[in-house]
């Protein structure tokens, strides 16, 4: 029963990746867990998914490139951003019109 449990929450989280793509980003950030800090990475960009790969760009940047299958996303309580932690590291992207089910 376990093994179903996380092969549908692996298909949800693909589903939630996917669902970015074209979305626009307010700005992006990386939370460092040892500073206990927020820091800014890039502000005005967009969500991009390509050959299973979540993309996000800001200005002519690319800030942030990693597999889908080895990405955990969450949405925000408040919906207005989605949370990504991957390889080690956790990043917040804050959309630009508010909740993801308006585009």
């Amino acid at each position: 029963m376990g093994f179903l449990k996380k092969k549908k929450e692996a298909e949800a989280n693909l589903a939630l990746l996917r669902r970015l793509h074209g979305r626009s980003i307010a700005y992006f950030s990386e939370r460092s867990p040892a500073a206990m800090e927020e820091r800014i990475l890039g502000r005005e960009g967009a969500f991009s998914v390509q050959d299973e790969q979540l993309i996000i760009s800001c200005g002519n940047q690319v800030l942030f490139r990693h597999p889908l299958r080895e990405i955990k996303a969450y949405e925000l309580m408040n919906l207005s951003g989605v949370c990504l932690h991957a390889g080690g590291r956790r990043f917040t992207a804050y959309y630009t019109n508010g909740k993801l089910g308006k585009k």
